[in-house]
């Protein structure tokens, strides 16, 4: 076994992330319990996206070898190739560790020996960046604060202040799954990498949840990461996922709020990556949204359960009436669904960024 080929394409696959980290032995037993040395060695031709034309010069494989390299790498969730929506041309990518190569092997909810190896390596990765992350703060939370967030939180509540005072009801999460006639939906991967591991989702018994649109979509159903699903069932999902108090993620091409979605996730505190992460300590909760849940004290009856159910653990209760920490509210709208007295109301910001550091250990 050459040492070089799995240290170059673990490398290649860290490269391909937007946060830069050292390669460890973990990474590159990920990599080896999913792929070949021959696959290995492949993939570090990817210092970019690029297109059939550009990999063939690159490689210098013949069209049947080649077709047969990334059909098995793209059915492994190493990269993915998906047609530019301008060109049509299918653009290749290679995927990071993590958010990429978690995703791909742990969505189709498969419990063999392999993705239950996957799952405690991926474990034992979050641990290894979470150390580093504490053992580097400053600089790290710096670092992060001028990178693009990953995700956009879409209100669950069905009822959104708008300026001019008028209702829309399920706002953007409908107006979403309308965009798109290709919808599919995958095991939620992290909720599934915690039961390969032990540690089952305490909010929802549900796992598939997570949806992706339009060419996303026709790769996740081409390459068995998922299964096509109509809009009225899409619907149902999101219903189901409002009524559990799950979390709406979006997920935008070129992480920018200004192009159409790609995918939704419906999260949970206990196991989605991002909650998990900010809570290990080992990076901040950082995501666009454009709403703020605000109490009406009047209309509080103290019961308590948005202090229960709020995924940020921002909300506290005093003698008069819940308490909303705006700097760490992600408007996520699960208190203001769950609220029996209707005691609170989302309130639109239009688009920020929320930054909101982890712990730090002491």
């Amino acid at each position: 076994m050459d040492e070089n080929i799995w240290k170059n394409a673990a490398q290649a696959t860290i490269n391909a992330g937007s946060i830069p980290f050292p390669v460890t032995n973990t990474v590159i037993d990920l990599l080896q319990t999913i792929m070949d040395e021959k696959e290995a060695a492949f993939i570090n031709i990817f210092t970019k996206p690029l297109n059939m034309k550009e990999i063939q010069e690159k490689s210098g494989m013949d069209d049947e070898s080649l077709n047969q390299m990334l059909s098995n790498l793209m059915y492994h969730g190493i990269i993915t190739g998906i047609p530019s929506k301008n060109t049509g041309v299918v653009v290749y990518r290679l995927m990071a560790p993590v958010p990429g190569i978690f995703e791909f092997t742990m969505m189709r909810g498969r419990t063999t020996e392999k993705e239950k190896k996957l799952a405690g390596l991926f474990d034992h990765l979050f641990n290894e960046l979470k150390d580093m992350v504490q053992d580097n703060y400053d600089p790290v939370m710096e670092y992060l604060k001028n990178t693009t967030p990953l995700t956009r939180v879409v209100p669950i509540e069905e009822e959104i202040k708008r300026e001019h005072d008028d209702v829309i009801p399920y706002d953007d999460v409908k107006k979403i799954i309308d965009k798109f006639d290709t919808i599919a939906v995958s095991t939620c991967y992290c909720r599934h990498e915690k039961d390969l591991i032990g540690k089952p989702c305490r909010v929802t018994k549900d796992k598939e949840n997570c949806m992706s649109f339009g060419q996303t979509a026709e790769f996740v159903i081409k390459y068995e990461f998922g299964k096509r699903i109509s809009k009225a069932k899409a619907f149902e999902i999101m219903e189901k996922a409002q009524e559990e108090g799950l979390v709406h993620k979006a997920f935008h091409m070129k992480q920018d709020v200004a192009h159409d979605e790609y995918g939704i996730c419906n999260c949970c505190k206990c196991c989605c990556g991002t909650f998990q992460f900010y809570y290990l300590g080992g990076a901040p909760m950082q995501t666009y949204c454009s709403h703020l849940a605000q109490v009406s004290p009047s209309d509080c009856s103290l019961c308590g359960i948005c202090e229960e159910m709020c995924p940020m653990e921002a909300i506290r209760l005093n003698d008069v009436a819940a308490i909303v920490d705006k700097d760490k509210c992600i408007g996520c709208g699960v208190c203001a669904h769950q609220c029996p007295a209707a005691a609170i109301q989302m309130l639109r910001t239009g688009v920020r960024n929320v930054f909101i550091p982890p712990a730090r250990r002491s």
